[in-house]
Parts: structure tokens; sequence; C-alpha cells
């Protein structure tokens, strides 16, 4: 069986990750989910 990693990239985007992560590991529960700063200047809640 193939290995899946999601990449997701942001910047500034504190409300939007969490939904775009739970949507990914709904989708393709098998993946590994990684999520990459690019530095933002919006903290998380």
């Amino acid at each position: 069986m193939p290995r899946v990693a999601v990449l997701i990239p942001c910047f500034n985007e504190a409300v939007a990750i969490p939904i775009v992560v739970r949507d990914f590991a709904a989708a393709l529960p098998q993946a590994r989910v990684y999520v990459y700063d690019n530095n933002s200047t919006v903290e998380a809640a």
C-alpha cells in the first residue's frame, strides 16, 4: 500500500488551518498531514 503525505503550506491562516487539516484527515485517514508555516504574523487562538 502506498504511503501518503499531505503538505499544507500556510501564511496567516490560523482560522482556516484546523478546518483544512480536519477535512484532509477525514478524506485520507491513512495519510500524515504536515502544516508548514511561512513566517505568519497572525497567532492561533
